[in-house]
């Protein structure tokens, strides 16, 4: 069974084996969060230059993350820089390090346990968290008014986290629950 990495810099060290050369012309900083201006020269020398990448097409890849070293291999006229490649995207990617929960915390609706997933669908979730160590996207919760933690999307990768054996699972929540009378203002 593959690693659960709880944090980026180690999930980049234990991948670092599959790393792929990519040419750095081909990389686009195509988030937000790559687009404020760094001093390179402040970065200092590295040897090991690790990124991890998305593929647009062929041969064009968006940084999912590893902004550091990809400005010092672009600073440095590097030709090529080892890539991982995933096939998500950095805000799928970065929930994974971000917010957990307990998967056994989570409430399952009976609507879902009377129309479970397709096995293909379980069985795609967790080939993916098998080769990466991570999930593709979070589940989705939403919390009622007793801050209970209800599924409402997402149950193949909650199956798929049970059948793993993962404890927690990344999440994000949708819209609150209707809140009694005396926290409304």
């Amino acid at each position: 069974m593959a690693h659960r990495f709880n944090n980026i810099k180690v999930f980049r060290s234990r991948m670092a084996a599959q790393a792929v050369p990519i040419l750095v012309s081909n990389i686009m900083l195509t988030d937000s969060i790559h687009k404020k201006p760094i001093d390179t020269e402040k970065l200092g020398t590295k040897d090991n230059l690790v990124v991890i990448v998305r593929r647009n097409s062929r041969d064009t890849y968006s940084l999912v993350t590893g902004r550091r070293d990809y400005e010092i291999a672009k600073r440095d006229n590097r030709a090529t820089i080892n890539a991982i490649i995933v096939n998500i995207s950095r805000h799928a990617f970065m929930s994974n390090f971000k917010k957990l929960i307990d998967v056994d915390k989570v409430y399952i609706p009976r609507d879902f346990i009377n129309h479970p997933p397709k096995k293909e669908k379980v069985d795609r979730v967790i080939c993916f968290y098998n080769y990466y160590g991570i999930f593709d996207s979070p589940i989705t919760i939403k919390l009622d008014a007793k801050g209970n933690k209800i599924l409402k999307d997402d149950y193949a990768r909650y199956i798929a986290a049970k059948k793993l054996g993962v404890t927690q699972i990344p999440y994000k929540i949708i819209g609150r629950g209707v809140h009694n009378a005396k926290n409304r203002q």
